[in-house]
């Protein structure tokens, strides 16, 4: 009995993970803003499981067995047990893959946008964008969200600095950057471009024209 109930869960988890992998490699949100199967606003993972469970019997069986109570470590389908182990495990892959190419084409630019979250703290987002490939192309990595004590000039650049240098790729090879322009970006001596362009002046700053439509109304 033992052996079978190892056997069930290992095909619960392969199609989680299946699940997990096929958001990721579209960029798409996991969670919602409810945590429970069935509710309207539980998010693209819960979805695609509840999807998947109208199809596929592995799945179909473990949701009929554990109902509606996602809160339980057995489910495998918890915010706080093994699906965020698994998320970040398959991030870690994914986050090298984006480095690898990052490096194959060498030289990249900054895509900055400063929000807070919902505690009201300053979240700064990073993406990169690289040509690729046989053909080139532009694509958009988000290389995570950075969470930014303060939001001046002077802390934000030192948060992105910081960020290449973990992720071990040059701030050198950086040809340009984006921003909303907001007063801590293009300031001419305490601004993110200034302290940026002090350190790397090959690379050139550009106002997100979106950002200024969507923020003028």
């Amino acid at each position: 009995m033992a052996l079978i109930g190892r056997k069930r869960w290992r095909e619960v988890l392969k199609r989680i993970v299946a699940i997990i992998q096929s958001l990721a490699e579209r960029n798409v949100a996991l969670r919602g803003s409810a945590d429970t199967l069935y509710h309207p606003n539980n998010g693209n993972f819960l979805k695609e499981v509840e999807l998947m469970a109208k199809f596929e019997p592995v799945l179909k069986h473990h949701i009929e067995k554990i109902g509606s109570r996602v809160g339980n470590m057995t489910t495998f389908l918890g915010k706080k047990y093994i699906q965020n182990e698994l998320i970040s495990a398959i991030s870690e892959q994914i986050m090298e893959a984006m480095i690898g190419e990052i490096k194959v084409c060498k030289y990249f630019s900054i895509l900055l946008d400063c929000t807070p979250d919902i505690s009201h703290t300053e979240q700064l987002s990073v993406v990169r964008m690289v040509s690729v490939d046989i053909k080139p192309q532009v694509k958009e990595h988000c290389m995570g969200f950075l969470e930014a004590e303060a939001s001046t000039g002077e802390q934000l650049s030192a948060l992105i600095l910081k960020r290449l240098e973990d992720l071990n790729i040059p701030f050198d090879d950086c040809r340009g950057q984006s921003d909303d322009n907001g007063a801590n970006m293009r300031g001419k001596r305490k601004g993110v471009q200034a302290r940026l362009l002090a350190i790397n002046p090959s690379f050139i700053c550009a106002v997100c024209c979106s950002h200024v439509k969507l923020g003028g109304g």
